[in-house]
């Protein structure tokens, strides 16, 4: 009668179905709600939107930031993971994070975890290790979640507390992801931002296509999440040409198999593996249902069965699974495998953080026993599993590279530790007598020399350089000023070595002349030196090394450096530069343009001989006439000579008895002269 009463509406006015199948699905999801324990039956708390999504999460340094009893980042990632949980068990999502591994690198974007099925306990995993550290690359975050996403779209999630820090534009990005890719959207939620900040990420917002939302407390980052997750209303319409007529309305199909959680771990003999691992389940259909990775995941699977696969490092396994739909249902895989812990340090006790060392590591495993390879990620400390047996493992970052040999047993966590023996040496220089050393690098130039094939490292103009280097001996030069010192040092790995190079002092040999042609001064009554340090080595300090000293051939040790060496002799003086090299043993000659005049003063023939004479020398002015102001003047019983510039001078005389003289004479540089003044 039941039967026979549900056809007769289905022709009838009344038509009872209408009321019955609502009913029928209100019962099926309450049945879903009573079957799926704990968080699986909150899943459908959101509305049911099925398309994939990459949730990009800030873990930049500003993240760190305090919220109430929290940092935003802790909030976050509190929020993300209620979020998620209430999102469709069958959902792809993939999780993006950028900022959390270093420091000024706007490379550190990172694909947690890959898209695939919600899997709170991987989400878990992929979220947890999370420390605000870096700096924000938006642009570059945009473009990695988008790659992730299939060629049909989906959506980019952006959780961001800041601005673009990398110099890029990331609207501009968005929208050339949006133009590539029109099924795609980009919804973005300003967390903590900055006043006036939110400007610059809605736009991204505007040109991908989505939404915006502004939120400064964690409630308000839920509530966002929720929101910009939620489709109701957004769902594709359905033409009305093809919905069914009223009068070929058919009784619902029976509601599909209701999928379950279903336990499975990855077991080494008794005990879960030591490590993460990738779970794969496809269906009879060869379709893959669920991927996650973990020691054990809880993927909601139908009755049914299914292949299993497992792979980690060179792992690889692979059998039948077949789901019951029992309660706490559970599946154990066993492993031949052991976990190893790779660490790349640059010595004992010296991290590579510590280091001024750039770039990311690269690793290279080389199996010893017929295994599988293994790729290893380019961070400083990755862990794999690996099939039992012995390997070899190379690591290299910059210029430096190691090897370590290990054995891995079944079951086993082994840590590797590849050392490069780097140690740090420290150079600087120093001057004779002198306690301290150069504050000034102007003019230094530094090598470290190796051995065996070891590259030379090299620093210009500094005072004070540190080089890292493997242990070991090597050649320390220094060039400065045309010299080189050399000294042998050793680099101790793991520790700081400080050595000094000291700079030989120089010795000057000074000589003068009238002119570059005409012989050196032998009377110390012809020359007075001054030499007075100019710009000496190292920014080194120093007096006079002679100060209107007397002298025809004066001898001296210097300081290496520029020196200003003045030669005075009568009225001529010349001042010239004298570049000295460490270690040098060098003569100089310092030339005057000048010439010498002997003056006579003598009466005429018969005439008593003077006491005294006056003598005046004038010098020539450009217009033919002389100075009003003697160049000298002198009193002499007899015979007077002086040095003077080459040029043109009127010599006037005048002895006590009132008789006077005068003469005219040109002398050039390097020329001797006398002249004879008669008295009258």
């Amino acid at each position: 009668m039941e039967r026979q009463g549900t056809r007769q509406s289905a022709t009838g006015d009344r038509q009872p179905w209408r009321v019955i199948l609502p009913l029928l699905a209100i019962a099926a999801c309450l049945a879903l709600a009573m079957a799926l324990p704990g968080r699986a039956a909150e899943r459908t708390l959101l509305p049911a939107n099925h398309g994939p999504v990459v949730v990009v999460l800030d873990a930049s340094g500003s993240m760190a930031a305090s919220l109430g009893k929290e940092t935003r980042l802790d909030a976050a990632r509190r929020i993300l993971l209620d979020t998620l949980s209430l999102f469709p068990a069958d959902r792809p999502v993939a999780l993006v994070a950028y900022g959390h591994r270093r420091k000024s690198d706007c490379q550190d974007i990172e694909t947690l975890r890959n898209l695939g099925p919600v899997d709170m306990a991987t989400v878990r995993e992929a979220l947890s290790p999370l420390r605000a550290r870096g700096k924000t690359p938006l642009s570059g975050a945009l473009r990695h979640a988008a790659g992730l996403l299939p060629q049909g779209g989906g959506t980019i999630m952006l959780v961001s507390d800041g601005l673009e820090t990398c110099n890029e534009d990331p609207c501009a990005v968005a929208s050339a992801l949006r133009k590539a890719n029109a099924a795609l959207v980009i919804n973005v939620v300003g967390f903590g931002l900055a006043k006036g900040e939110m400007k610059g990420l809605s736009c991204i917002a505007k040109q991908g296509g989505g939404r915006a939302i502004e939120t400064t407390t964690a409630s308000g980052l839920k509530q966002a999440l929720q929101t910009l997750n939620d489709r109701s209303g957004l769902q594709d319409a359905v033409p009305k040409d093809q919905l069914p007529a009223a009068d070929e309305q058919k009784p619902a199909a029976p509601p599909p198999p209701t999928p379950k959680p279903v336990l499975l771990r990855a077991m080494v003999g008794s005990k879960p593996v030591p490590g993460a691992i990738t779970f794969s389940v496809v269906d009879g259909d060869a379709r893959a249902v669920y991927s996650g990775k973990g020691t054990e995941v809880t993927p909601n699977l139908v009755p049914g069965h299914y292949i299993l696969r497992l792979s980690g490092g060179n792992v690889e396994a692979e059998q039948q699974l077949i789901v019951t739909g029992a309660r706490e249902e559970r599946h154990d895989l066993l492993l031949d495998a052991g976990l190893v812990r790779f660490s790349l340090v640059a010595a004992k006790g010296l991290a590579i953080a510590d280091t001024d060392v750039k770039g990311d590591p690269a690793w290279h495993l080389e199996p010893k026993d017929g295994q599988a390879p293994a790729v290893l990620d380019a961070v400083i400390a990755p862990e794999t599993l690996l099939v039992p047996g012995r390997y070899e493992v190379t690591a290299g970052i910059g210029a430096f590279k190691a090897a370590a040999a290990f054995d891995v047993g079944a079951g086993k966590a082994v840590e590797v530790i590849v050392d490069l023996h780097l140690g740090k040496i420290t150079l600087e220089a120093g001057l004779p007598g002198m306690d301290t050393a150069l504050d000034r690098g102007e003019g230094l130039s530094w090598t470290l020399a190796g051995e065996r094939g070891v590259p030379d490292r090299t620093a210009e103009a500094a005072p004070r350089p540190t080089f890292l280097a493997p242990a070991g001996a090597y050649t320390a030069r220094l060039a400065v000023a045309g010299a080189k010192i050399e000294k042998r040092v050793e680099v101790e790995a793991g520790k700081t070595r400080m050595i000094r190079l000291d700079l030989p002092s120089a010795e000057l040999v000074l000589d003068g002349s009238l002119g570059p042609d005409a012989p050196a001064f032998t009377d110390w009554r012809d020359a007075t030196w001054t030499v007075r340090p100019i710009a000496l080595i190292g920014n080194a300090k120093a007096g006079p090394a002679l100060e209107d000293r007397a002298e025809a051939e004066p001898h001296l040790t210097l300081f290496p450096g520029e020196w200003a060496v003045t030669l005075k002799s009568g009225q001529a003086m010349v001042t010239e530069t004298v570049s000295v090299p460490p270690g040098a043993r060098a003569r100089q000659r310092v030339s005057l343009a000048a010439g010498r005049l002997s003056i006579s003063a003598t009466p005429e023939t018969g005439a008593p001989p003077p006491l005294n004479v006056l003598l005046s020398i004038f010098a020539a002015k450009p217009d033919g006439g002389f100075a009003e102001k003697p160049l000298d003047e002198a009193g002499t019983p007899r015979d007077y000579s002086i040095v003077i510039p080459a040029g043109r001078y009127r010599v006037d005389a005048a002895d006590e008895q009132g008789r006077r003289g005068t003469a005219t004479v040109d002398i050039a540089t390097g020329q001797s002269i006398k002249t004879e003044i008669t008295l009258k």
